[in-house]
């Protein structure tokens, strides 16, 4: 005869294993990030990791970032080139010109050339200045202290700066707040634009836009 103590024991057991399994299939479902350093070694380079912490060092001229969900530091740079969806990049000097393409990705930095930002849903941030800035896709986002001329060709965008030297809007939803700017054109409806000193010259078609300039030349 099999003691009730005995069968309650297996039970026990078999009940802890299959626990320990369930935790360690939980775990291999959802990966930490790794720390990975890549050197430029003065040339380009190309970030194809995803889900990792990358560090770029050295001196670099063209920078990629073609892999996904992953966050990436990398120093000043002559390009910037960012493809890979889900993505965080942060320099910590100058970028060249930068190219933002991931979906869903960021970029921050001190300052930069011109800035393209083409997928949806990437937003970029620049302390400084940046050169000539175009939104392309849906609800994307730029912010910075003063801007070159500015192309937003596309609908929910945002565009936030102290003083662009102009601005066209052509699409729908976007909003634009400026300190300072002396020339907007808007060609669409629903958009809005702000512009809280100085003098603007303003043209604009499409419906239901509201612009609010200090004062139109």
């Amino acid at each position: 005869m099999t003691s009730t103590t005995s069968v309650l024991s297996r039970a026990a057991r078999a009940a802890a294993s299959s626990l320990t399994l369930s935790a360690a299939l939980l775990g291999a479902a959802a990966p930490a990030q790794a720390d990975i350093v890549v050197d430029c070694l003065g040339g380009s380079v190309t970030v194809d990791q995803s889900i990792e912490r990358v560090t770029i060092t050295g001196t670099c001229v063209d920078v990629v970032v073609s892999g996904s969900n992953s966050v990436v530091t990398m120093p000043a740079a002559a390009s910037l080139t960012v493809t890979g969806a889900n993505t965080e990049v942060t320099a910590t000097g100058h970028l060249g010109t930068v190219a933002l393409g991931g979906g869903n990705s960021t970029v921050e930095a001190p300052s930069a050339g011109d800035v393209t930002v083409s997928e949806a849903n990437d937003s970029a941030t620049f302390a400084g200045t940046v050169g000539r800035v175009e939104l392309l896709a849906g609800n994307t986002h730029l912010r910075a202290d003063r801007t070159d001329e500015v192309l937003i060709r596309t609908a929910n965008a945002s565009l936030k700066a102290t003083r662009a030297s102009k601005v066209s809007v052509r699409g729908a939803n976007n909003a634009v707040r400026l300190t300072r700017l002396p020339r907007l054109a808007v060609v669409g409806p629903n958009n809005l634009a702000v512009v809280t000193k100085g003098t603007t010259i303003v043209t604009v078609k499409g419906a239901n836009n509201r612009i609010r300039v200090h004062k139109r030349a």
